[in-house]
């Protein structure tokens, strides 16, 4: 019976919270919920319909025919009959402007898909890491439980034989079922989270049995982690495509100062005799683009400056988390060290057997190492969320 539970103590003190196997790791919990995220296919049919939108206007205007049947006053003179055929057009550097435009904004509507894919993944990156806090406070719990239960079990037996009284099979009893309940609630607590995590999963469920938190190793140089990541925010991306439209937006419109032309072909038709013909033309552009060219460039002054200023938040917000996820891991690895050395519920378990000790103290030693894993389990959880937004841009 020693035997027995010096193991299970020893495999509660050594192997919490890293027990348990990786069977769904983030990464693809991901992959899954891009392919059944309902929000992520309606925005991804919306893309669609805007890159087909962006396409609408590169081809020259619609061909005008005109129809005229005109009566003679008086009717001597005979009944007159006009048809023209015409075409307008722009010069080729302007439909190439407008498609180099139209490719720069289909560009930027599959970054606003990125944004919200990256919502998505923020928000399953939230609850994954909650489902993995609970299943390793699930463990240690029913690791606990085990324990308690096996000397509930040995103290019915002594209180059987007269041993001890029912007060102190009851204070065993009690602290077994304060951890049977306490399980109880984390496994709810689990089952809502895994429901929740079903809902952007398009309604599949996702059994998420990790029972391990991510190994947050990466470089101790944050300008050279930076450097690479950089390019992976949506929103920066989508200000720089902005900036180069805005620039073609200022060639379309000098490209815009040469006249549109015309060209068609025209009948006219009397009693006695008829002409026909080609017709051309030209639209001379004095007015609509005026002052066009000058709010493109104040446009671009004001992009300038939102890319400044993104650029500035993003890097000091990842530089803060970086720096916080850093030191959570160091703080983590101490205290963990820590708990290794002073945990000694062998010993403990022991001392409690041979008399030294009496059962009220045992009990609070237990539940003093208890809580000392559930605040190794809350730094962990706390160090992960901050993780996450390093993961998202990686």
């Amino acid at each position: 019976m020693k035997t027995k539970h010096n193991l299970i103590l020893y495999t509660f003190l050594f192997l919490l919270p890293f027990c348990g196997f990786a069977q769904n790791d983030l990464p693809s919990v991901w992959a899954q919920i891009e392919r059944n995220n309902l929000t992520l296919q309606a925005v991804q049919q919306q893309v669609t319909a805007l890159k087909i939108e962006n396409k609408i206007g590169l081809t020259p205007e619609n061909p005008e025919v005109e129809f005229a049947y005109l009566w003679g006053n008086p009717s001597a003179v005979g009944n007159r009959m006009d048809f023209s055929v015409t075409q307008s057009f722009d010069f080729p550097l302007v439909y190439a402007q407008k498609s180099k435009i139209a490719n720069l904004k289909n560009e930027q509507s599959d970054l606003e898909y990125k944004k919200e894919q990256r919502a998505v993944y923020e928000q399953a990156g939230k609850l994954y890491y909650h489902i993995v806090y609970q299943n390793v406070r699930i463990n240690d719990m029913q690791t606990c439980l085990g324990h308690l239960t096996g000397i509930a079990h040995s103290y019915q037996k002594k209180l059987e034989a007269g041993e001890i009284t029912i007060f102190d099979y009851n204070k065993v009893r009690l602290t077994a079922l304060n951890m049977e309940q306490e399980l109880r609630h984390a496994e709810t607590e689990r089952e809502a989270l895994l429901l929740e995590l079903s809902q952007l999963n398009g309604g599949k469920m996702i059994d998420i049995t990790t029972a391990e938190f991510p190994n947050m190793e990466f470089t101790s140089d944050f300008e050279q982690w930076y450097s690479q990541i950089e390019k992976n925010n949506p929103m920066l991306a989508w200000l720089h495509k902005e900036m180069e439209i805005n620039e073609k937006q200022i060639r379309l419109s000098q490209a815009s100062w040469a006249p549109q032309l015309m060209a068609g072909y025209m009948r006219e038709q009397i009693p006695s005799e008829s002409f026909q013909g080609i017709k051309v033309g030209i639209t001379l552009p004095l007015w609509n683009n005026l002052n066009t060219i000058k709010q493109k460039k104040m446009q671009n002054s004001a992009i300038n400056m939102m890319i400044y200023d993104e650029k500035n938040q993003f890097f000091n917000h990842l530089k803060t988390q970086f720096t916080l996820v850093s030191n959570l891991g160091q703080q983590i690895a101490s205290y963990q060290t820590a708990l290794e050395e002073i945990s000694q519920f062998d010993l403990l378990l022991e001392a409690l057997e041979k008399g030294e000790i009496d059962l009220v103290n045992y009990l609070l030693e237990y539940s003093i190492y208890h809580e000392s894993h559930e605040r190794l389990f809350e730094m962990q959880l706390d160090a992960a969320q901050k993780y996450l937004e390093l993961q998202l841009y990686e």
